[in-house]
């Protein structure tokens, strides 16, 4: 036997039942070595291992909300309160998937009125699945504690993105048995456990043999320094790009609206251009445009299409930037006139952008978009097409589809679809087209220009399999220790 096998039936010999902790403390074991010899002690009926099924639930920031009641429950209340029907219109959308799901309400011809399963939830004033919702608040109750009927409502409440659990299998303590008690007198195996330079040096392992080592012992869990998910997804994209010949590019955060929007032909009165979809910066109070010339272009080119006057007050505001497509607007004018022979321009960016959003499961006021432009003679949609293929290949994405669509500032324009297997339906992933001749016109360049962008933490938000694009910021410590591998 080893030499710590025999330490810890030694100790428990006296103690006759103890835990990890207190076995390390007396043999001066590492909790690895106390594991692993217990791992092959309880295989040879040495020692007896109780264990017991333990885990934590913990609230989720929407079933945070819900604690006072949930959507469904809110709903019905509301429509008594009404006399037992109510416009759908205007009702929240989860409250009535769920009331609907329940048989507590029927919506006809835009009208929701309670059935009598409604009528008597609505003078309920206990919920089991809300009590569960409020014991995971308080912590009052473990998984381990969970009967059956208990089990199914929690599954419900994770379905459902109100929870998050985490189950684990504890030991809670260990017995010798009297086998263990009689191997306790034994010898432990000379043999040579480790090869350290003295021994090979020595030579000492020579006719000693060596003891033999189980990789699938358990061992105490440690938790080695890793990168955010943002930050390795950032990479993996950024790879992948360099991998096919581009090169990474970056701009400012806070910019013109001139670069921004007027650059890349979008009207002045767009109502994309409105506070409520931009972040305008008060201090500085404008950012002056440097390159008249290019100014001077873009007024022409707004002024004949669009019909209307063109400002310069309006295309100096100072804005968060709402996409990454203003940094490649900057790198189309810079490559417009090089030499011939360093076409194509391959380029891409990868960065923070920021939108006026109602914050939601897949909304954010702040995301991270990436955006590519080739530059060059020739170009076609074929080309791009097979630009994006070659770049989702990568990531293990190839079932990609291409559909007709409208982009302000490309034409003609795409959206990037891919099959999920999961939820047997197609996803919109990308939007891409060739940048517009009054875009490229005004640079000075007679070049074509194939473009497209995405945003990244809707990939890990399918890769990571979460509930909302909020769980990637929420400073988790736990699940950026325990998070699943990314996989595209």
């Amino acid at each position: 036997m080893h030499e710590y096998e025999i330490a810890v039936l030694k100790f428990l010999k006296d103690k006759k039942t103890s835990d990890i902790d207190a076995i390390a403390n007396g043999t001066k074991l590492a909790k690895d070595s106390v594991m692993w010899a217990l791992e092959n002690l309880s295989v040879a009926d040495a020692v007896k291992v109780n264990r017991k099924a333990s885990g934590s639930i913990a609230l989720t920031k929407e079933g945070e909300s819900y604690t006072d009641a949930l959507p469904e429950e809110a709903l019905v209340r509301s429509i008594s309160k009404a006399g037992g029907s109510s416009k759908v219109q205007g009702l929240n959308n989860i409250g009535l998937i769920w009331a609907k799901r329940n048989n507590w309400i029927d919506i006809r011809d835009g009208v929701a009125k309670l059935t009598p399963a409604g009528v008597a939830a609505a003078k309920a004033k206990d919920s089991q699945l809300r009590d569960l919702l409020n014991s995971a608040s308080t912590g009052t109750k473990a998984i381990g504690d969970l009967n059956k009927q208990e089990r199914d409502l929690l599954a419900i409440l994770e379905k459902r993105g109100l929870v998050k659990t985490k189950e684990s299998s504890g030991i809670t303590g260990i017995e010798i048995t009297r086998k263990g008690i009689e191997l306790s007198s034994g010898k432990a195996d000379q043999g040579v456990g480790a090869l350290t330079r003295e021994i090979i040096k020595s030579g000492s392992w020579k006719g000693k043999g060596f003891r033999s080592y189980d990789i699938n012992a358990s061992s105490e869990t440690v938790y080695p320094a890793r990168l955010h998910p943002m930050h390795e997804f950032n990479n993996m994209v950024r790879d992948a790009w360099l991998n096919m010949g581009f090169a990474e590019v970056n701009g400012p955060i806070v910019e013109s609206a001139f670069w921004n929007f007027d650059a890349l032909f979008s009207r002045q009165d767009h109502p994309a251009r409105d506070m409520q979809d931009t972040f305008f910066v008060s201090n500085p109070k404008r950012i002056s445009i440097d390159d008249l010339a290019l100014m001077k272009k873009i007024k022409k080119e707004h002024t004949e299409a669009w019909q209307e006057d063109w400002r310069e007050e309006l295309a100096s505001q100072p804005v968060l930037r709402t996409h990454t497509t203003s940094v490649s607007a900057h790198y189309i004018r810079k490559f417009a006139n090089v030499e011939e022979g360093a076409y194509p321009v391959k380029l891409f960016s990868i960065g923070k952008v920021f939108r006026n959003e109602a914050i939601d499961y897949k909304h954010l006021a702040e995301l991270t978009q990436m955006d590519g432009i080739i530059i060059g003679n020739n170009l076609s949609l074929a080309n791009l097409i097979d630009t994006i293929k070659r770049f989702f290949a990568q990531f293990g994405v190839t079932d990609i589809r291409f559909k007709p669509s409208y982009f302000p500032f490309t034409e003609p324009s795409l959206e990037v679809h891919y099959y999920d297997k999961e939820h047997n339906d197609m996803i919109e992933i990308a939007g891409a087209g060739i940048i517009r001749k009054e875009i490229t016109r005004a640079m000075g360049t007679d070049k074509t220009v194939l473009a497209w962008a995405f945003g990244i933490e809707r990939f890990l938000m399918k890769s990571l399999k979460l509930n909302s694009l909020t769980d990637l910021y929420k400073n988790d410590i736990g699940w950026l220790r325990d998070r699943d591998e990314i996989r595209i």
